[in-house]
Formats: C-alpha cells, sequence, structure tokens
C-alpha cells in the first residue's frame, strides 16, 4: 500500500471572509467519522493533481482530494424590545361608556365638542360614587347640547359618557 502526505487547507477561514486560513499537514490513510458543529453553511473543494513523477516507475495515479468545512456562524445578535410604560389610565374617554376612574381613566379636567353624530343632539356625562348605577350615587350629571367641561375628582369611582364625543384631558 502507498501513502502519500498531502496538506489540508479548511474552508473555516475562507467561508468567515478571513485572509489567512489554518492548515494542517497529516498522512491520509483512512479516517473514521468527524464529529461536526450544527450545520449553517457548508463549503466543499475538490482539488485533482497528478502525482509526483517517480522515476523508473509506473505512472503514478491522479490523486483527488475533496475537502468539506461545516461552520456554524456566530448566533445573532438581537436587541430586545425597548420597554414601554405599563398600560394606565387613559388622558382621552370615548364618548360613550362607563369608565372606573384611576383604573381606566386618570382624575382631571375634560373637554368635548358635545353630541356625536348618532346622538340627536344631546350628550350626558355622569359623575358617581359606585358603579351600581343607583341614584344615590349620582355625584353630578348634566346633557350637552354643545361642547363642555367636567373635573373628574380623584375620589369619583364612576365617570359615565353617552352620545358625547371623544372626551380629551385639558387639565
Amino acid at each position: 500500500m502507498r501513502t502519500r502526505t498531502i496538506t489540508i487547507v479548511t474552508a473555516a477561514g475562507l467561508l468567515a471572509g478571513l485572509t489567512a486560513c489554518s492548515s494542517g499537514s497529516g498522512t491520509v490513510t483512512g479516517a473514521g467519522p468527524v464529529p461536526q458543529p450544527a450545520v449553517t453553511q457548508t463549503v466543499a473543494a475538490t482539488v485533482t493533481a497528478p502525482a509526483p513523477p517517480v522515476p523508473s516507475a509506473p505512472p503514478a495515479p491522479t490523486v483527488t482530494v475533496t475537502v468539506t468545512a461545516t461552520v456554524t456562524a456566530p448566533p445573532a445578535v438581537t436587541t430586545p424590545p425597548a420597554e414601554t410604560a405599563p398600560a394606565g389610565p387613559a388622558d382621552t374617554i370615548d364618548g360613550s361608556g362607563t369608565f372606573l376612574v384611576g383604573t381606566d381613566i386618570r382624575p382631571g379636567t375634560y373637554r368635548t365638542a358635545g353630541p356625536g353624530g348618532r346622538s340627536g343632539g344631546m350628550c350626558y356625562w355622569e359623575r358617581a360614587r359606585s358603579a351600581d348605577g343607583d341614584l344615590d350615587s349620582v355625584i353630578a350629571n348634566e346633557n350637552l347640547m354643545g361642547q363642555g367641561v367636567v373635573t373628574i375628582k380623584k375620589s369619583d369611582v364612576v365617570f359615565k359618557t353617552q352620545g358625547c364625543q371623544s372626551w380629551t384631558k385639558i387639565g
């Protein structure tokens, strides 16, 4: 059996775009499986060269060497999402609905342009001590035919509005 020494240049340096490659020399006589990292990209190169002439010997066979390198790319760098403030009470109020003060909406002074398009020309608002709908829980209320302003206090539990355009916090 004839053994030939060859030099193998790995493709890892080439794949990474480096100018210097790692290399090694060894004797090719057969090899078992080589553990490899997870496949990201595989590069194969085949080099064929005639064997050097040996005086007074029959022509040498052509030697073909195939080098396959599997290289795992570094993990992608990800930027964590920017932290956002937790959703809290809003500074605007839809024109119709029942809203909990301090949970759904912030206390403060709000303005509306008045009745919305389908309200029949009327806009109703109410500040209340509870959400039970009892008439005794109403602190203040009003029917508007034009724009209006209301101050919702920290001590209010509920603000109700019906048929109004959106309310915007102004103070």
